[in-house]
Order: structure tokens, then C-alpha cells, then sequence
């Protein structure tokens, strides 16, 4: 009996929530108040390893087709009206780089390399840029290209390989945080700043599907590992052991001395998806 009326209170509220959301729908083209979504697609890294040929470029000038890896969201939209909407996103995905992609002979003799798990909430503001249905005098039809910008905050957790194991590289410190005088380890959070475009068409009443492109812009440089200089690679060795030693300083043309750029700390990291 318990749960026969367990299954039935859960009957109604499902109802009750189709209902209100079906019900919430905005006149003109059909749009519910609230809508689910999901979505999987691509990531590209922007940051200090691998990157384009030539020297570093900013954003896209300097993309790295080898670093594409997946992403997964899902989230709710709240419509405020036919053209506005408030969204907030849950998304997995992993960033990565490597110098071994990149001809310029720099950054291929740096030999750096990683890759990290992002986890990202966001919250952003949709709008409707241009609704084809709206331009056609079709009502009911909801194909169109939307903008948006919002804020999030993100997990990140860069590891590198070394003989076939992959390891930690924040806890090692491997540009002398910790161990160079009033440094310590950089955070593993960092707050995302998500903006972009997309287009979507309805199938049907109450479904749509798209395609969406959008840059993250994160407030951090170390989405990588890779920042500053090189710090003293036996101090490194000292105090956080051989593997640490080893993966500050790769060097295909033998160690590089302390000081010498490693990284370029005047640009943050960012990532993009599709």
C-alpha cells in the first residue's frame, strides 16, 4: 500500500509539473518557461603548451587541432520572455597540450605537456538575436541565432605523463611555488568568464536542437601548469623529489637555467567549446 501511494503521489507531481511547464508556454512561437537541455561536443585549449605554428598568438589565431577533447553539459533555461532567457549550466570536460604538436622550435624543445579534467557551473543570460520564424511571419516556427554571457566557476587539475604514469603537477610545484621565497601553490579554482553564439531549431512542439560556439575565459594561468620561468630544477628535486625534478624541466636541448621563460604570464588561460 506504501508504495503503491508512493507511485502515485509521484505520478501527480510529474503531472503537475508538465503541466505548469506546458502551461507557462509564451504566446506566439511555442516556448516553454522552462526547458531542459543537454549537450556534447568539443574542447579546444588556448594556453602556454602546444598551440598553432610560429611563435604564441591570442585565442583562436593560435589553435591546436591536437588538443581537441570532449564535453558534456546539462542544465535548466529559464525563459523570461520570446527573446530573453536566464540559463544555468553543469559541464564536464578535459582541456589538453603539448609542445610535440607545435613547429616552432621553441616551444617543441620545451617539451611540456598535460591535460585536466574541467568541472564548470555557470550561469549565463541568453537572448535572441535574429528568430527567422518571426521574420517569415511563421509563428510557430522558433529557428534562430541567440547570444549569450554569463559567469561561472571551475575545477581544474593539470597532470602530465612520465614514464607512463600520470601525475599531479600542482603539488609539485615544478616553478618553485613553495619553495622560492613568498610563493605558494596556485589555487585549483578559478572563476570562468562563458560567452558565445548559437543557432537552434524546434523539432516538433517542444524540442529543439542546435549547434553552440563559445570561448571560456578563465582568470587563471595555470590551467596548465605553465606560467613564469624555470626555477632551479635541483632546488625542485630537494624538496619534492625526482619526479618533480624531472617534469619542471623537459628540456629536449638540456636543462634550461633558472629565470629563463618558460611560460608567458602576461595572458591567461582560456578554453572554447562547440
Amino acid at each position: 500500500m506504501k508504495i503503491c501511494a508512493f507511485r502515485n503521489a509521484c505520478a501527480s507531481v510529474l503531472a503537475l509539473l508538465i503541466w505548469s511547464i506546458s502551461s507557462g508556454q509564451n504566446p506566439g512561437y511555442s516556448r516553454n518557461v522552462l526547458e531542459i537541455k543537454g549537450g556534447v561536443g568539443g574542447t579546444f585549449f588556448f594556453g602556454d603548451l602546444g598551440g598553432s605554428h610560429g611563435a604564441g598568438k591570442a585565442g583562436f589565431f593560435d589553435m591546436d587541432f591536437e588538443s581537441l577533447r570532449a564535453n558534456s553539459s546539462v542544465g535548466f533555461k529559464f525563459n523570461l520572455n520570446k527573446r530573453i532567457g536566464l540559463r544555468t549550466d553543469f559541464a564536464l570536460a578535459q582541456v589538453a597540450g603539448n609542445d610535440v604538436y607545435s613547429e616552432e622550435q621553441s616551444r617543441f624543445e620545451r617539451n611540456l605537456s598535460f591535460r585536466s579534467d574541467i568541472y564548470e557551473l555557470s550561469v549565463t543570460a541568453d537572448w535572441v538575436l535574429v528568430n527567422f520564424g518571426s521574420l517569415t511571419h511563421n509563428k510557430q516556427g522558433t529557428s534562430e541565432i541567440y547570444g549569450f554571457v554569463g559567469w561561472g566557476v571551475i575545477r581544474f587539475d593539470p597532470e602530465a605523463n612520465y614514464n607512463g604514469y600520470w601525475y599531479r603537477l600542482q603539488p609539485l610545484g615544478t616553478e618553485g611555488q613553495g619553495i622560492k621565497p613568498n610563493t605558494e601553490l596556485y589555487s585549483l579554482t578559478s572563476w570562468v568568464l562563458p560567452y558565445g553564439v548559437g543557432y537552434r531549431k524546434n523539432i516538433g512542439d517542444l524540442t529543439y536542437v542546435g549547434i553552440e560556439f563559445s570561448m571560456r575565459k578563465s582568470f587563471t594561468d595555470y590551467l596548465d601548469d605553465v606560467s613564469t620561468v624555470y626555477y632551479d630544477a635541483n632546488a625542485i628535486g630537494e624538496h619534492r623529489g625526482e619526479v618533480a625534478q624531472a617534469l619542471s624541466n623537459r628540456s629536449l636541448n638540456g636543462i634550461r637555467p633558472e629565470g629563463s621563460m618558460r611560460g608567458n604570464s602576461s595572458n591567461n588561460d582560456n578554453y572554447s567549446f562547440i
